[in-house]
């Protein structure tokens, strides 16, 4: 899509004008300072969304916080109760595949979310180096090579690292399903429904779990359903922003190229 607006946009500029609006000439010739508005105005609409953003990058600190705090207490729920310690391992986990036992599962989780707080911290980082420099340029004078630099710098680096932020929310949603899975799976135990788990309680030698080990999968298992649908609503609006930025951004960078070029 873009290299076809760059031949497009090159082909205009070659003939000479391109159609633009205007109530006393149907055309009028685009020269570099109109490019340079152009890209620069696409620019600004990117810099205004993502300072619209920051305090959604605060709470996504703030959600990652609190989903190791859910996924440290998934921890303490296993190792607390000799019964639940017994039972997983006799629990078929969800994608046998990727995770072999409950203890990857967790590790995998906690991996996880080291990840998406590296690639977040990446990401706000790229996204203040792009405000800075963004605020630098003059709206009315800046050249095309420093708009061209801004356009660049969105392109390459901070549209990457939105990326891969998505991508880390993306691997600790599925392993947290993992996680709610097997909870689900340690709550049917409890409630003695499975014929599967009562042959397994049964060759185990396993005892009655208690009221407090019911209490405390349901509980867990709730609040790992709450964070998964918090999560997901995260990974749809940050989805929505970078495309909304991608195309802001591509904009940019085509006006500023072609306007090198009749700079040169």
């Amino acid at each position: 899509m873009k290299q076809f607006l760059i031949f497009l946009l090159a082909i205009l500029l070659l003939e000479g004008c391109v159609p633009q609006p205007s109530t006393t000439s149907p055309k009028s010739c685009m020269n570099a300072t109109q490019l340079n508005s152009y890209s620069y105005e696409y620019l600004s609409r990117v810099a205004k969304l993502l300072r619209e953003d920051k305090k959604s990058l605060e709470s996504f600190e703030i959600f990652i916080n609190a989903l190791k705090g859910t996924v440290d207490n998934y921890s303490k729920m296993i190792k607390s109760s000799v019964y639940i310690s017994n039972v997983v391992r006799y629990l078929p986990i969800p994608y046998a595949g990727e995770v072999s036992n409950t203890t990857k599962l967790i590790s995998k989780t906690v991996l996880n979310l080291g990840g998406a707080a590296g690639a977040l911290n990446r990401y706000k980082n790229s996204s203040d180096i792009f405000l800075e420099n963004f605020d630098k340029l003059s709206p009315t004078n800046a050249k095309a090579s420093e708009i061209a630099k801004v356009a660049i710098y969105a392109d390459t680096k901070l549209l990457a690292d939105a990326n891969d932020l998505q991508m880390a929310l993306r691997e600790i949603s599925a392993s947290t399903a993992m996680m709610a899975a097997t909870t689900q799976s340690i709550a049917d135990t409890l409630d003695a429904t499975s014929g599967y788990f009562n042959q397994a309680k049964s060759w185990a030698g396993l005892s009655q779990p208690t009221g407090d080990d019911s209490a405390k999968v349901v509980q867990n298992h709730n609040s790992m359903n709450a964070r998964i649908g918090q999560l997901n609503q995260k990974i749809t609006s940050l989805g929505n922003s970078a495309q909304t930025y991608r195309l802001n951004i591509e904009k940019a960078r085509i006006y500023s190229e072609l306007a090198l070029q009749l700079e040169s």
